[in-house]
């Protein structure tokens, strides 16, 4: 039996069967191991597109919106360690959320570290939406899809309506719907209005979004379950609006969403709908893109060409250089730095009265005001002192000059009434110049109600201390003042003519008669009018009494050499006014190019760059009032 032809013949049929399993198990094995291979690969790839995501937002924000972006809504609030700020917050619709919203903000302090936070959010955005739509397909194959949310998200941030308050919801709404569908059918019956309770009652208005998302899903699960849940959608903000909360039904309903915004942006609005929409549309074509046979390296090449153009040109859409530059000149001229102001100016690419504000503020303040004025853009008597219109905007940037030339109960009120007028709530930037205004006035007890608050806060508690020491310090010494701070003026009336500014700087003269800043704004303000025979009073009445160590400045040569060809004066009149020969010098060369110039365009072109920052061309080719129309849309 041994040697059978039969037991031999079972044993090779033995054999080759086991040799086709093991080439099978291995052929097999080597194609999971090549699918594993491939799927690694485009996980890797996935991971780094995160990875540059998260840096290009960081550079996005901090090299780009660090003014519009990080410092603005920084200032528009100051987060408090306090029971009172916390009630004050969950008081509200999506409390909590606005709550934690704050506490992040605060972070913005650090410029480099606001980035990090919004890129990081940003990027939680990319991982939760990929988590969702990776229940129902594979999304290697189409990785820049979860990117899109987060892209829209980077270029909401760049509103002024738009805070990490909002983001937050959005960031919940995409947690709650992550939890719902990863529930069995009957669970998700009790889970889901349950679910939208937690999340009105934490981010008010961004419920709806996890609202549309389920209706959504139950749609192609064809569960028409969710009609019920939809009066339940209905009825809780409204009972909450009835019961809860004492704000506008609107508030009470989409809070923390772009319909509460007192202007809706096309991006915030496109964010807050491509989840659902991206979704639906996922859904409807998930089984195909499974079904695609694409090399790994150019499935991935295309995404990542998808994802950078779409980061690129969103960046590219929203980014408004006039608006960051403008808020950098507000930013340094709150913390007294009016040299970054001037070059920031300079930087600036079109005409606007707040510019021209700006401007001037800082160059009063660096004492070159009266030399170089005109070598800036002037749009008038507004680049000088701005319309009184009692929101927030304007009138805490009218305060600006009144606070600079030393009227600290001008500031003062300019300071509260924006405090009151506050989009969001008593902020730091009011509340710090409340600081000052009354350390300067050495009213400790106001000082002190105000420091209180800055106390209890994270960023400015060392801030505080500092000004606690300033307080006491000024408090004992009638003599001691801060550096960087506008020395106060006294004056008998501070009654202020907002129509006619020039008398308040005519009253501040005559009880301050060594006030250069009040006397520049004085002389600019007439020839800005083109008022030579004011402005030759106001120098008479006023130049005295400044210290000008080499003379008279040049921009009010360049006034009094008009002032003398329009009296028809002689040269006996540079005995009283001795202007410079160089200045005289290039006046003439000034008329003769004029002159030249009159109904050529080419010559005019040549006027301007050779003499458009002398006063002689703001007077014959600038006029203020056609430039203040053309500017009412960029007014503030």
């Amino acid at each position: 039996m041994r040697g059978s032809p039969v037991r031999a013949h079972s044993l090779n049929g033995c054999f080759r069967h086991r040799n086709l399993e093991k080439i099978v198990f291995l052929s097999t094995f080597a194609q999971k191991t090549t699918a594993m291979q491939s799927s690694g690969k485009r996980h890797i790839i996935k991971g780094l597109a995160l990875l540059m995501f998260i840096v290009f937002a960081v550079f996005y924000f901090y090299g780009y919106n660090r003014y519009f972006v990080l410092c603005y809504h920084e200032q528009m609030q100051l987060f408090r360690f306090d029971s009172l700020y916390f009630r004050s917050c969950v008081s509200q619709p999506g409390g909590l959320t606005k709550y934690f919203g704050a506490f992040l903000t605060q972070f913005y302090y650090c410029p480099l570290a606001g980035s990090l936070i919004i890129a990081s959010v940003a990027g939680a955005v990319v991982l939760l939406f990929n988590a969702i739509l990776q229940t129902w397909g594979d999304t290697l194959k189409l990785f820049f899809v979860p990117f899109i949310p987060a892209i829209l998200l980077m270029m909401a941030f760049v509103s002024i309506y738009f805070d990490m308050a909002s983001a937050l919801g959005l960031l919940l709404a995409l947690v709650g719907f992550r939890i719902y569908i990863s529930l069995c059918k009957g669970n998700r019956y009790f889970a889901g209005p349950l679910l939208f309770a937690i999340l009105y009652f934490t981010a008010a208005g961004s419920a709806l979004l996890f609202a549309m998302l389920i209706i959504i899903h139950e749609l192609f699960a064809r569960n028409f379950s969710f009609i019920f849940l939809l009066l339940w959608f209905v009825l809780l903000p409204r009972i909450a609006w009835h019961t809860i909360y004492t704000v506008p039904v609107r508030e009470a309903f989409f809070a923390l969403t772009p319909l509460n915004d007192p202007f809706i942006t096309v991006a915030n609005i496109m964010l807050w709908l491509s989840a659902p929409v991206l979704y639906f549309l996922w859904r409807l074509i998930a089984h195909q893109v499974m079904r695609w046979n694409v090399a790994v390296w150019k499935i991935s090449i295309l995404n990542m060409l998808i994802t950078f153009s779409a980061m690129i040109c969103g960046a590219w859409l929203i980014y408004d250089v006039k608006v960051e530059t403008l808020y950098g000149m507000i930013f340094e001229t709150q913390y007294n730095n009016p040299g970054k102001v001037v070059s920031l100016c300079e930087s600036y690419p079109a005409k606007n009265r707040l510019a021209c504000y700006f401007t001037n503020l800082a160059l009063a303040q660096s004492g070159t005001m009266a030399d170089s004025m005109f070598h800036y853009q002037q749009t008038g008597i507004s680049g000088l002192f701005l319309d009184r219109d009692l929101t927030y905007f304007p009138v805490w940037y009218s305060g600006e000059v009144y606070y600079h030339l030393g009227m600290m109960l001008v500031a003062e009120q300019n300071a509260l009434e924006a405090m009151i007028g506050s989009p969001k709530e008593p902020n730091t930037q009011t509340m710090q110049r409340l600081v000052y205004t009354n350390i300067l006035r050495r009213d400790s007890l106001t000082a002190d109600k105000y420091l209180k608050f800055f106390e209890h806060s994270l960023t400015y508690r060392q801030w505080a201390k500092k000004q606690r020491d300033n307080l006491k310090s000024a408090m004992l010494d009638s003599t001691f003042r801060l550096p960087h701070l506008p020395k106060p003026v006294r004056s008998r009336d501070f009654f202020i003519d907002y129509q006619n500014p020039d008398r308040t700087l005519i009253r501040l003269l005559s009880d301050n008669p060594h006030h250069r800043i009040a006397f520049e704004y004085l002389m600019a303000y007439y020839m800005l009018l083109k008022d030579l025979e004011r402005m030759r009073w106001c120098l008479d009445t006023f130049y005295d009494n400044m210290d000008y160590p080499s003379g008279f400045p040049v921009h009010y040569e360049e006034a009094l050499l008009v002032y003398k060809s329009l009296m028809k004066a002689g040269d006996d009149f540079y005995m009283q006014y001795p202007v410079s020969q160089a200045t005289r010098a290039r006046y003439n060369s000034y008329i003769q190019a004029y002159l030249s110039a009159q109904g050529n365009k080419s010559k005019t072109g040549l006027l301007q760059k050779k003499f458009g920052d002398t006063y002689w061309y703001y007077l014959h080719f600038v006029e203020p009032s056609t430039l203040q129309k053309n500017d009412e849309k960029n007014r503030y």
